[in-house]
């Protein structure tokens, strides 16, 4: 029995060598898989003079092969065909095309492409090399607010910043000069406990500053319901509490905050404050209990707020906004996520995000607030985006820019991009397209009305553009805005892009912070300095 399996195996052994040989070597006796295909043309190392430019300037690409193939020859800027002036076979002359970026040329024949050298494309928004972008921090910055003293914080879930090696680290909150470095007059140190975030920040008439977002403790205290306050030094605020022994213990001043993430943060004229996020509860810590034994005892006393809450300076609820006094609790609300709200000048708050409804009426992802916290029905909420709105930005009409996962607004079309009337209707001079092939994360208004896109996506139109796109007010892709090479997203930075872009324009500038590492391929961790013209 052993013997016939023996030779049997031999026998399967023997048919499939026989079979793998037919189907490797064909009539001629040759193997196909010993050819070699050799590339129609080759770009020399180095061989693109000059190695930089603006567009429409002529430049000369140095190899073999070009002659050759110059009926299917195109020559690409960072996915933009480029006019071919003149070809020989060791050279091809072009003028860098329209809409041309920074990155690799490459060479087309046919359906083969041939990745040649690094040209970086100018214009007149570059990356300020000056300012110390690589030096910035060691993970994602959220927010960045102006201050006094041409000065800025920051906030978001670093613990280093300018590699300024301070004992305790830089956590999580910092004060930044002008020229990017770090303010070391501001208190570093033990800040926020661990794991947690700060997302935003708020600068107070007296200088102070409010911190939110996801943390239980500050300076080693606890009960810094995911928003403190702190002092212009940036220290925590405290005051002492007497608990019923006697026992006189430092708490932070802010008296209560929320169970959860704050998301954004808001100040009204008068101090109160604002917060939307993923939380349900507000949360007050009670420092007058005692057990049954006549120990000192502390309970969170906690009250339904459904995601947005306004509170009083001290950090106590207010009731009057947004709240069912009969039932001790807040109203509905939203019946879904809210991803971004802003605080209107005349004190009314647009939110916008993933609901539909609003304390059960119709608000289709995107509605305004009133003042008391109702909804505002002068605001057209019934016939908004069809998909999830993730940011908004105003303009200085008071229009609003919004972005997401949606392509309708209302009935009509409005690719991931739209722009609406403060009336709450379908601005529809803005006209993008097909729009971007990707999620936009942020948008920013630039002074001159200039749309300033981030994101992940590699198109918009049919122009190929890094993650990063200015667009001109009426939608149409900023003719000169857009040659850097925008945000190199790593392996694993697939939400990177810009949380926040602050316009500087008395500088003719702006700053971005966010979750990137390189910017217009130079090393820019999580800041950036861009000049325009």
């Amino acid at each position: 029995m052993k013997a016939f399996q023996y030779i049997t195996g031999i026998i399967i052994y023997l048919l499939c060598m026989q079979a793998c040989s037919k189907d490797n070597i064909g009539e001629s006796g040759k193997n196909p898989y010993q050819d070699t295909v050799l590339p129609a043309i080759l770009i020399s190392k180095g061989g693109v003079v000059p190695d930089k430019g603006h567009m429409d300037e002529e430049i000369t690409i140095r190899g073999k092969g070009f002659k050759e193939h110059q009926q299917e020859l195109s020559i690409l800027f960072n996915g933009q065909a480029a006019s071919i002036i003149s070809v020989t076979d060791s050279t091809v002359k072009v003028k860098v095309p329209a809409f041309a970026s920074t990155g690799n040329i490459t060479a087309q024949v046919g359906q083969q492409y041939f990745f040649g050298p690094f040209f970086r494309v100018l214009g007149p928004m570059e990356t300020d090399t000056i300012y110390p972008s690589s030096r910035g921090a060691d993970n994602n910055i959220r927010d960045i607010i102006p201050l006094e003293g041409n000065k800025y914080l920051i906030v978001g879930d670093f613990t280093n910043y300018d590699n300024a090696n301070i004992d305790g680290g830089v956590n999580r909150v910092a004060r930044i000069n002008a020229d990017g470095t770090i303010d070391r007059s501001f208190k570093y140190g033990r800040n926020t406990g661990s794991p947690s975030t700060v997302v935003k920040a708020a600068a107070l008439p007296d200088g102070k500053y409010l911190v939110a977002g996801s943390f239980a403790s500050y300076e080693g205290l606890p009960y810094a319901s995911s928003i403190t306050r702190l002092y212009n030094s940036g220290a925590l605020e405290t005051v002492n509490v007497t608990r019923p022994s006697g026992k006189v213990q430092p708490t932070p001043a802010m008296k209560g905050g929320v169970s959860g993430v704050i998301n954004n943060l808001h100040v009204q004229q008068d101090g109160k404050i604002i917060v939307t996020g993923f939380f349900r509860y507000y949360v007050k810590p009670n420092y007058n209990l005692v057990t049954v034994n006549g120990a000192d005892s502390l309970h969170l006393d906690s009250t339904l707020v459904n995601l947005l809450c306004r509170l009083h300076p001290d950090g106590i609820l207010d009731t009057s906004y947004n709240y069912d006094l009969v039932n001790h609790r807040g109203m509905e609300g939203v019946n879904g996520v809210i991803n971004k709200s802003i605080l209107l000048p005349d004190g009314k708050l647009l939110i916008a995000g993933t609901f539909t409804k609003y304390n059960g009426a119709a608000a289709l992802r995107v509605a305004r607030i009133n003042t008391d916290g109702t909804l505002d029905p002068t605001f057209n909420t019934a016939q908004g985006a069809n998909g999830p709105i993730g940011e908004m930005a105003i303009q200085p009409d008071g229009k609003i820019i919004i972005t997401g996962e949606f392509t309708t607004y209302g009935p009509q079309q409005a690719p991931k991009i739209a722009r609406i009337n403060t009336d709450g209707t379908l601005d529809g001079s803005l006209q993008v397209g097909v729009g971007s092939n990707g999620m936009i994360f942020n948008v920013s208004v630039m002074p001159q009305g200039q749309l300033v896109l981030s994101g992940y996506f590699s198109r918009f139109n049919s122009i190929t553009c890094n993650n990063f796109l200015v667009l001109n007010p009426n939608g149409s892709i900023h003719t000169t805005y857009n040659t850097n090479g925008g945000i190199s997203l790593g392996t694993n930075d697939v939400t990177g892009g810009f949380t926040k872009v602050l316009q500087l324009p008395d500088e003719h500038a702006m700053l971005g912070v966010g979750s990137f590492t390189k910017f217009d391929f130079r090393q820019c961790n999580r800041i950036v300095k861009l000049r325009y013209q």
